[in-house]
Formats: C-alpha cells, sequence, structure tokens
C-alpha cells in the first residue's frame, strides 16, 4: 500500500489512567481508511499498534512509521538542565506523531474551555487571562485591555489556529 495520507482521530484520553505516559486510545486514518488502532495504558510503555481485522495489508504498521518519518524527519525538544538550555532530536515515527496529535487535542480542548470562561491575554512571553463576568461586553474588555496592557493580545478575539499557536508557545 502506498501511504498519501495519514490522519489520527478518535482520540480518547484518560487523565486519571495516566502515570508515566499518558494513557489514550486513537485511530490512525491511512489514505482516509480507517487502519491503526494506537492505545498506550499509561503506565510508561510504548504505545500499542495494531491493524484493524479488516486489513490485509502485510506490515502497515512498519509501513506507517517508515512514512512517519520519512514525512515528518525529526523534532528537536527543548529542555532545562540545571539552569541550562538543553535539547535532542527524535525521529517522528507513528508513535510520536499520534502522541503529538493527542497533545495537540488537549491543548485544543483546554483553550476551547479557557475561552469560554475568560479573556485569554499574551504580553511579554505570558498568558495571563482574566474571569468573564455576566453579562460582560467585548468592546469594554476591549478598551480595559488598551488602558492597561496596551501591548497585550487577547486570543479571543483572534482566528482559532493563531490563538492556539500563542497558546502553546507562552501557556
Amino acid at each position: 500500500m502506498q501511504i498519501k495520507t495519514l490522519e489520527v482521530k478518535n482520540i480518547s484520553h484518560y487523565a486519571r489512567g495516566s502515570e508515566e505516559t499518558p494513557c489514550y486510545n486513537a485511530t490512525v486514518y491511512i489514505n482516509g481508511k480507517r487502519a491503526i488502532e494506537v492505545s498506550n495504558e499509561g503506565h510508561g510503555g510504548m504505545d500499542r499498534q495494531d491493524t484493524y481485522p479488516n486489513i490485509e495489508e502485510r506490515c502497515l504498521v512498519q509501513q506507517a512509521n517508515e512514512w512517519c518519518i520519512k514525512t515528518y524527519g525529526k523534532k528537536t525538544h527543548k529542555y532545562m538542565d540545571n539552569g541550562e538550555e538543553k535539547s535532542f532530536e527524535i525521529e517522528m515515527d507513528l508513535e510520536h506523531v499520534c502522541q503529538d496529535a493527542l497533545y495537540d487535542w488537549l491543548d485544543r480542548k483546554v483553550l476551547k474551555k479557557d475561552l469560554k470562561a475568560k479573556f485569554l491575554c499574551q504580553e511579554d512571553k505570558e498568558v495571563f487571562a482574566y474571569k468573564k463576568p455576566k453579562g460582560y461586553k467585548e468592546e469594554g474588555f476591549k478598551s480595559f485591555l488598551n488602558e492597561n496592557h496596551p501591548k497585550a493580545k487577547c486570543l479571543n478575539f483572534m482566528a482559532f489556529e493563531d490563538a492556539l499557536k500563542l497558546f502553546k508557545e507562552f501557556a
């Protein structure tokens, strides 16, 4: 099978089951068709990747891993070690692509919930929030923000994808 597209959908996350790794299930669609069930029990092990019973393609998981590595390449992760920023690279295999999709899904879920209840603002590499009072008016908040935080950007007044980008970068 030649893989043209790969999408991770039907994500379910179980926060209570997540210990060392995220506890989740997801479905990988290849070329628009349900192909691989991905899951992790959250106890520190690798993802389980199983093809659906109706899939007759042999070695599909291996093909998906190779396709992901070829398509996404390597990703650099940064972290702090004794006050010093360090980094490492990983190949974006199927497991890493699925976990990135999970974290993106979780970020979207949190942001949507927060945007309903709060005004989220970004200024100077920081995201801060103001709870939305009952009967609030957006214009009133815009005036307040301009007076008190003239350099701030309000995520509520942006396209969702732009707000998500700032949220991931600074939150």
